[in-house]
């Protein structure tokens, strides 16, 4: 029963990732004079998305939204690289737009995949597990590393080469270091189950965790995956007992969430300059549109409307819908707030009906 139960978890991961949002609803036929939205998104947006959707295309009939979700760095990538066609990209980094996008140009020109982001939304990161975790009633905030590091504790990482939730990962990892004044904190968690191991290099006040092009576990204790959200359902399935994710996507699912300290959980604008104390760099170019290097920041979500995309005017709606009071409400009933005046690099360049909003 829980290998059934496992493989229907995964068999849904797996139709979520591929993008079967978009289908038909009861009471909505399909037709091909709608205006079909490509909307490209990182997995842990894919539950206020799904509602946002679902009461943007009854008040807009005439569009019909359909939705892919991946970890951030691949959904940049999927445009840039891959061929794909987006009217929006929504990542849990606002800063990979600028870094992946702007420095990009499209096979038919100079003009650069996007030229503004608007930051809208953001999160927190923390320990998703459950009831049934091994030493569920004994962790905490002060123990959760020392819990973390025991032989028989499986926990999971998400492929911080691709997803933004696992090079953050590694960020609140060494940020702990600090934060608990415990050198080893790396090591005994992640570090000693890697092969080879990711070097820490100190410049300054800023460490930097340098990832190899390969990343592989040594040890079943720790379990890699491309996304988190593969995580979440090795989680719900009792294949592992803990796993960093954002509260959101913890709350979403029903699962136990423990909070770490705001010096650590990447969440706190107050809190910029000790995040700003560690970085991540990818040791090679997978992908030829990736700066490897990814600076630790508050969480800030951003999207845009690719240079490329086939229906600009229907996707700036749909961003006003996100960023309307309707959209509010969806979002904080997903768990993840919107921020409070979404901000935008470059207003000048957006499309005119969301310059009233900067």
């Amino acid at each position: 029963m829980q290998k059934m139960h496992k493989h229907l978890c995964l068999l849904l991961i797996m139709a979520i990732m591929a993008g079967t949002a978009g289908c038909s609803r009861p009471g909505q036929q399909p037709s091909d004079d709608q205006v079909k939205l490509k909307v490209i998104i990182a997995g842990s947006l894919l539950v206020p998305f799904q509602s946002l959707e679902k009461e943007f295309e009854r008040q807009n009939p005439g569009i019909d939204v359909q939705m892919e979700g991946h970890g951030s760095v691949q959904v940049i990538r999927a445009v840039t690289e891959l061929g794909d066609i987006a009217d929006i990209t929504a990542v849990a980094d606002a800063q990979l737009i600028p870094l992946m996008m702007y420095s990009s140009a499209m096979p038919d020109g100079d003009q650069a995949y996007a030229d503004w982001t608007i930051r809208f939304s953001t999160n927190r990161l923390g320990i998703a597990y459950k009831d049934e975790s091994a030493y569920a009633a004994e962790i905490n905030a002060d123990n959760w590393h020392e819990i973390m590091s025991r032989p028989d504790v499986t926990i999971g990482l998400a492929d911080p080469r691709i997803d933004a939730m696992g090079y953050r990962t590694l960020m609140a990892i060494q940020l702990a270091e600090d934060y608990y004044q415990d050198d080893t904190i790396f090591e005994r968690t992640i570090g000693s189950a890697l092969d080879p191991t990711m070097k820490i290099s100190t410049e300054g006040d800023v460490d930097t965790i340098n990832v190899p092009e390969v990343v592989k576990t040594t040890q079943p204790r720790v379990k890699l995956r491309s996304y988190s959200i593969q995580l979440m359902a090795l989680l719900e399935s009792g294949d592992l007992d803990y796993s960093f994710e954002y509260e959101s996507v913890a709350k979403q699912r029903g699962l136990k969430f423990l909070a770490l300290p705001v010096g650590i959980d990447l969440s706190s604008p107050d809190f910029e300059p000790q995040y700003q104390q560690v970085e991540v760099n990818l040791d090679f170019r997978r992908f030829a549109s990736v700066v490897p290097n990814f600076q630790g920041t508050r969480i800030v979500y951003g999207l845009t409307i690719p240079n490329n995309a086939l229906h600009p005017q229907e996707s700036a709606r749909f961003i006003e819908f996100i960023l309307s009071t309707d959209g509010q409400g969806i979002f904080d009933q997903s768990y993840q707030p919107l921020l409070s005046s979404p901000l935008c690099d470059n207003p000048q360049a957006l499309p005119e009906t969301l310059q009233t909003w900067f």
